[in-house]
């Protein structure tokens, strides 16, 4: 369909991405990407959301949108953006587009309800989904890089980390099957670790040549998706491997290269975009792990080396310039102090630099002056232990000169002389700012999780519903808010599987009790079904009997596997109990009308035929004649209003009113009526206007007679006997129209919106039921017409009666 609004997206795109990029570009994550990476996916979403709102398709959303929106939010997280950060872009580009296309519309280029309904509704599914993979995607990232921290432990040195480390990305992702670790040493790579793959360790290949060297080269990632057949795949090992897709990352800390890690899959030509978010961030972590157990190493070699120059500097001299050497070269901190008051002695140049200062300014001075104010009243505790056992190891906060503060993992190993005494202390430093950042935004995540996990708990707990989440494959029910207990009358049972669901008494309508595996939740969670508007009775334990209203659905993971089930449920017995005793009373008093109506119409035709009987005989008094036809117009009111019930009672009744169309004039059916009312109204003037055309179709000739009747009765009796009633007929093409106009005073404006109700009359003027208004309005309908009135002071009461040409056949009103 045609829709200025989509028109708008379409031809305005690259304005409203400018603004939108603008306002976005304030964000701290957005300021340090390109054009292109700032508007990522933003483009196709904007189109998407132009072809449905030009096609109005309705229900539709989440389809139309596809994986756009899941798409943006992986590639947000990637740059760094937190979830604050994705729902602003959404909620900015809601705003461009707003304001842009309210200056559109000021000049005329307005659009339907349904298309900026559509509209919303688009962007509020994407942001859905987008929140939705974010969470996803990041609660995954924890877990694995929580499993990547717990292999770290009790792994110091590199052989032992990094098998470890290898296993856990092979288990968190299933579809990797081989992974391998290089490491840089000048301008090439060499295999420290490998899994899943014939590699042996020490391989080694030069920077800038095969996958692995270009990864290294230019430090971005590689994808690829045909090992057998990409021509940067050289190793005919690789080759013949068996590997279809295979990714590559580098492994920088600080800007630096230590070296890349290769993951390859036999069973998929591709990674999703999740898992290669999975893998860059679990590639940076094993970097500082890796980074940290190379420092260990080297701290530990360092450990040696210093033990190894203490020793040589007692028997030579010539030995002790090979430790000063040594000690001065060391890329971690190491510091000499006395022993007893454990002042520096001598300390390193990397000491000297991670703490600010030249060599010359510290020595002498206590270790203390060193330690930030927190951190020295535990100094002495770790001293006393360094002094008690071979080696000791703490971490403290560290002052450098400038007074900014360094955390520092430091190791320290007493000397002693030939009879034990302590007589010095050598210790290594080594700042683990790094690590520390790292573990302070781990947390940081985690309680962000845990506080969005509260306030989707409290959401919840607001909801007039009784809403049960639960777990795949088994059914564990893991959420329930506090409505599940007001409504049940039970507390929330923690079911642990399905088999538990029989724990909440429910039955079919049937009476038949609810089997574990027939609960809607189960239904969902089991085969994927999506359950809408189930009705369940639950036995309360006070004995009570109600009714739930129950609909769930499955939760998919980006593959399409179930994960999770929702459902939601509402008490409806009383509505259920009011509706049933709604439909009894008015059954009741529709078929009490129709028997009363039915059985009054026995009697009235009996004086019917005997009052004509005497408006026939030429012997009956003048007076007797005038009682006679007073009494005929009576019995025609009151057949007339019967009718008016038989009708109404079937309405009601849900039969309707009988339609049968045939070919006729309508001209003569008008005609027809206004003879009527004019014998019946002697006294009244009736005006018949029938323009120029044709008026031949399929109508019910009676039904529109009764129509012409009640219109024009009505005119009559709501209008002053001097104001002519006048019928006015006109052609209109596939429809013909009649107008029923009569002058005086208005109908109120109070009972213009219930004129066509049963029982209501504009005034308490006349008699009647109240019917003929009702009646008129469903044979209108009945033939596929409407009707229209107005009525003012000025211009008086008009009926518009429009009515198409019918095909012949049989149908019926619809039931009021």
């Amino acid at each position: 369909m045609h829709s200025p609004l989509a028109n708008f997206l379409r031809t305005h795109g690259d304005t409203i991405l400018q603004e939108w990029e603008a306002e976005v570009r304030r964000l701290p994550a957005a300021q340090r990407l390109s054009q292109l990476a700032l508007r990522d996916h933003l483009p196709q979403l904007l189109e998407s959301i132009a072809s449905l709102v030009a096609e109005g398709r309705t229900g539709e959303v989440g389809a139309a949108l596809g994986l756009v929106p899941d798409m943006h939010s992986l590639e947000r997280q990637s740059e760094g953006f937190d979830l604050r950060q994705v729902v602003k872009e959404y909620q900015v580009l809601r705003q461009c587009v707003l304001r842009l296309w309210g200056a559109q519309a000021q000049g005329g280029a307005l659009d339907s309800m349904e298309a900026a309904t559509l509209f919303h509704e688009a962007v509020d599914e994407a942001v859905g989904a987008a929140v939705s993979r974010y969470m996803r995607a990041r609660e995954r990232t924890f877990q694995a890089l929580d499993r990547v921290s717990a292999a770290a432990i009790g792994s110091p040195d590199l052989p032992s980390l990094l098998p470890r480390l290898l296993q856990v990305l092979q288990e968190t992702v299933p579809v990797v099957d081989t992974v391998a670790v290089m490491l840089r040493e000048g301008d090439t790579l060499r295999v420290e670790s490998a899994v899943g793959v014939s590699l042996e360790e020490g391989f080694r290949m030069r920077v800038g040549e095969g996958i692995a060297g270009e990864v290294a080269a230019t430090r971005q990632p590689v994808l690829v998706r045909d090992t057998a057949k990409d021509p940067r795949v050289r190793s005919e090992l690789l080759r013949q491997s068996g590997l279809r897709a295979a990714y590559v990352v580098p492994l920088l800390l600080d800007e630096e290269l230590i070296g890349v890690a290769h993951m390859g899959s036999r069973s998929s030509h591709e990674f999703s975009d999740e898992d290669l978010l999975l893998f860059r961030t679990m590639a940076a972590r094993a970097t500082s792990l890796i980074a940290r157990a190379r420092a260990h190493v080297s701290a530990q070699q360092a450990r040696e080396q210093v033990e190894q120059s203490l020793g040589q500097l007692r028997a030579s001299e010539a030995q002790r310039k090979q430790w000063e050497e040594i000690f001065s070269h060391l890329g971690v901190g190491v510091a000499l102090t006395s022993a007893e008051a454990n002042v520096l002695e001598d300390v390193n140049p990397a000491f000297a630099r991670m703490h600010g200062y030249a060599r010359e300014e510290l020595i002498g001075r206590p270790l203390a002056d060193m330690v930030a104010p927190e951190s020295r009243g535990v100094l002495v505790r770790h001293v006393a232990a360094a002094q008690s056992k071979p080696h000791h190891e703490y971490e403290a906060i560290h002052l450098r000169k400038d007074g900014s503060r360094i955390p520092v993992l430091t190791h320290v190993t007493t000397l002693r002389d030939e009879t034990g005494k302590g007589v010095q202390r050598a210790a290594t430093f080594l700042d683990i700012t790094h690590r520390r950042n790292a573990e302070a935004e781990r947390q940081r995540l985690l309680a962000d999780i845990e506080s969005e996990r509260s306030r989707l708990a409290a959401v919840l707990d607001q909801l007039p519903a009784g809403v049960i989440l639960a777990e795949a494959p088994h059914g564990r029910m893991v959420m329930g808010n506090r409505q599940v207990e007001a409504i049940i009358g039970l507390p929330f049972i923690q079911a642990e599987h399905v088999g538990e669901y029989s724990e909440y008494p429910g039955f079919h309508p049937d009476g038949q009790p609810y089997q574990p595996d027939e609960w809607p939740l189960a239904r969902s969670l089991l085969t994927g079904e999506v359950v809408q508007g189930e009705e369940v009775e639950i036995r309360r334990p006070d004995g009570q009997r109600i009714i739930l209203l129950n609909s769930s659905a499955p939760i998919r993971d980006r593959a399409g596997h179930i994960t999770s089930a929702v459902v939601a449920f509402v008490d409806v017995t009383a509505l259920r109990r009011a509706e049933a005793a709604a439909r009894q009373a008015a059954e009741f008093g529709g078929k009490l009308i129709g028997i009363v109506s039915h059985d009054l119409r026995n009697p009235l035709n009996a004086i019917h035929l005997s009052v004509t009987q005497l408006l026939h005989s030429e012997t009956l008094p003048a007076r007797d004649q005038r009682a006679a036809a007073r009494i005929a117009k009576s019995v025609d009111r009151m057949k007339r209003m019967i009718g008016e019930l038989l009708d109404f009672t079937r309405l009601r009744l849900g039969g309707g009113i009988p339609i049968h169309p045939a070919p006729a004039d309508i001209r003569s059916v008008l005609r027809q009526g206004v003879e009527e009312l004019e014998a019946a109204w002697p006294e009244r003037t009736l005006n018949l206007r029938v323009g120029p055309g044709r008026y031949d179709g399929a109508w019910d000739a009676d039904r529109l007679a009764q129509v012409v009747s009640n219109l024009g009765g009505n005119a009559l009796q709501y209008s002053p006997s001097e104001v002519p009633v006048l019928f006015n007929l006109v052609d209109s093409g596939e429809r013909v129209v009649l107008e029923v106009h009569n002058g005086g005073n208005p109908i109120p404006p109070e009972a213009m919106p219930h004129l066509f109700d049963p029982f209501r009359r504009a005034s308490s003027e006349g008699g009647g039921l109240g019917l003929g208004l009702y009646i008129v309005e469903q044979v209108v309908k009945g033939h596929g017409g409407h009707i229209e009135v107005s009525s003012t002071a000025e211009e008086g009461t008009t009926f518009r009666v429009v009515l198409p040409r019918m095909a012949a056949g049989s149908q019926s009103a619809p039931a009021a």
